[in-house]
């Protein structure tokens, strides 16, 4: 069986982790990025990757940077048939590239060459495409423009979320690089196309912002891709309101309805125009509250309809 140098650092890359293990390769070692502290107390934790790596009694190596005469020459000394790499969190330079005696390969979660970079998931969501999948690439200097090994595609359904989904294509991701690396040697790699490439980037404080101007799908789409973590916000009588649960709802309303504006309330929810159709909210959390029900929430606020979320 090859030996492999697997670099991989969030859940994401633990099933992979575990099905190479299962499958009986033998993982020499485990780059990951260095432990943090996490929590209220602010304890040092194991990225999810050591964990089971100190389970499996497999060697971790956590530098701060991946570049240095240091780690090239750890690397080197592995004498590894694959790096397998999957959301690792830095990029390889060159010269680490070059080691492995067959291959450095990159598992990436979307159907290459749409969505390169680092929150492909979160972009399909956002995007409202209807698939996705996971790929196996070899790897090159590029961001994600490696030739292609093997893709496996899925649907995805219209009312999974961030969290959801990349459970899916974590396993989807764990069977592919098993049989990747036991199809190695007849697999025939394919360029990408990279004038249909599309790219990511890390999300940020304000992509959590609901914009009421936008279509009801794009509002869905947008909770959809940052559920259930770091999730959406939107504003209540100026103070914050974190939004739990959201579903579309099928009907218009009138044109004289505001952006923002809550239309009807209910026991379920309350529902608020956006700038076509509407969403309903069902559970929120307003700001130094816990999480509420919508009617809890209408109860406790007296909330009236007509009154506006947003700034």
């Amino acid at each position: 069986m090859p030996e492999i140098v697997f670099m991989g650092t969030p859940d994401f890359a633990v099933p992979s982790l575990k099905a190479l293990v299962q499958a009986g390769n033998k993982i020499s070692l485990l780059v990951s990025q260095p432990d943090r502290k996490k929590g209220r107390g602010h304890k040092v934790q194991h990225t999810p990757t050591k964990s089971i790596a100190l389970e499996n009694e497999i060697e971790v190596f956590q530098p701060e940077t991946i570049r240095g005469c240091q780690q090239v020459d750890k690397l080197r000394s592995m004498n590894a048939d694959f790096f397998v790499v999957i959301a690792y969190g830095k990029i390889l330079p060159p010269e680490i590239l070059e080691i492995p005696k067959k291959a450095c390969i990159n598992v990436h979660a979307s159907l290459l060459p749409r969505w390169r970079g680092a929150a492909p998931i979160q972009f399909s969501l956002l995007h409202g495409d209807r698939k996705t999948g996971v790929a196996t690439m070899l790897m090159d200097e590029g961001m994600d423009t490696g030739d292609i090994l093997q893709v496996k595609e899925t649907e995805i359904d219209p009312g999974e979320n961030a969290g959801t989904l990349t459970d899916r294509l974590a396993t989807m991701a764990a069977d592919l690089i098993v049989e990747t690396i036991d199809r190695f040697d007849a697999l025939i790699p394919q360029k990408q196309d990279h004038e249909k490439a599309t790219y990511t980037r890390l999300l940020k404080k304000k992509d959590r912002l609901i914009n009421w101007d936008n279509e009801a799908v794009s509002v869905f789409n947008q909770f959809r891709a940052l559920a259930p973590f770091p999730g959406v916000v939107t504003h209540f009588r100026n103070k914050r309101l974190l939004l739990k649960s959201i579903k579309r709802v099928d009907k218009e309303w009138s044109d004289s309805a505001r952006p923002g504006e809550i239309l009807g309330l209910a026991p379920d929810g309350f529902e608020v125009a956006c700038a076509s159709g509407s969403v309903c909210i069902e559970l929120c959390q307003p700001e130094s509250k816990k999480e509420m029900t919508a009617k809890d929430f209408i109860n406790g606020y007296q909330v009236k309809p007509g009154e506006l979320l947003g700034n």
